[in-house]
């Protein structure tokens, strides 16, 4: 199991667009879908696909473009079937798309990453808006409260306080030693997909 494939069973797939959750985490993604077998209009159709949905969706023709991966098939609210494939562009994605099984730390990085982009809106384009290091200086308080909490043997860092915080002290949050590490990590990555775009020729100007 690769640990991307664990975001393909988070319940957002149902209720926004995939390329809003992919995208940030540094894939292209192509999707295509078709609508579910009318009743009235296809009752043989729609009869073989309520008999075994998951069999019928997974007979469907799907053939990604070059270079992508087929992640999923799943029904939506909408009674659509979504056919998703992806092509990792940054050293995150690539990870995400490994078989790593039993990688807890790769996995609480990737998660937490989510997190920022779900719940904070840190999307791409709030990401590339910080050209002057702020996510590296983010990380880099997160990481440094959680190397003096453990070195000072605490477990709770919630009420230490940092200069290296380059936003707002509304969003500062340190909590455990663990869990900041986890945003530090998160942050890392969120700059190093940034410096990637930002290093990558603009097609859309040749």
């Amino acid at each position: 199991m690769r640990l991307i494939d664990q975001l393909t069973n988070h319940p957002l797939l149902e209720e926004r667009p995939v390329k809003f959750i992919f995208e940030p985490m540094g894939f292209e993604v192509h999707v295509e879908v078709v609508e579910e077998p009318d009743p009235d209009e296809q009752p043989e159709e729609s009869e073989r696909y309520l008999a075994d949905i998951e069999a019928y969706i997974d007979a469907l023709p799907f053939v990604p473009p070059q270079g992508f991966t087929e992640l999923g098939r799943w029904s939506n609210e909408d009674s659509e079937i979504v056919m998703l494939a992806v092509k990792p562009t940054t050293p995150l994605a690539n990870l995400l798309m490994l078989s790593v099984d039993g990688a807890p730390t790769i996995a609480a990085i990737a998660n937490e990453r989510r997190r920022q982009v779900e719940a904070e809106g840190w999307s791409v384009e709030h990401d590339d808006s910080y050209r002057n290091g702020q996510l590296a200086a983010g990380a880099a308080a997160y990481a440094g409260t959680a190397a003096i909490a453990i070195s000072e043997r605490k477990s709770d860092s919630s009420r230490m306080r940092t200069t290296r915080w380059p936003w707002a002290e509304q969003w500062w949050k340190p909590t455990t030693p663990r869990r900041d590490l986890e945003k530090a990590g998160a942050l890392i990555a969120a700059e190093i997909d940034r410096l990637d775009r930002e290093d990558r020729p603009d097609e859309s100007a040749a």
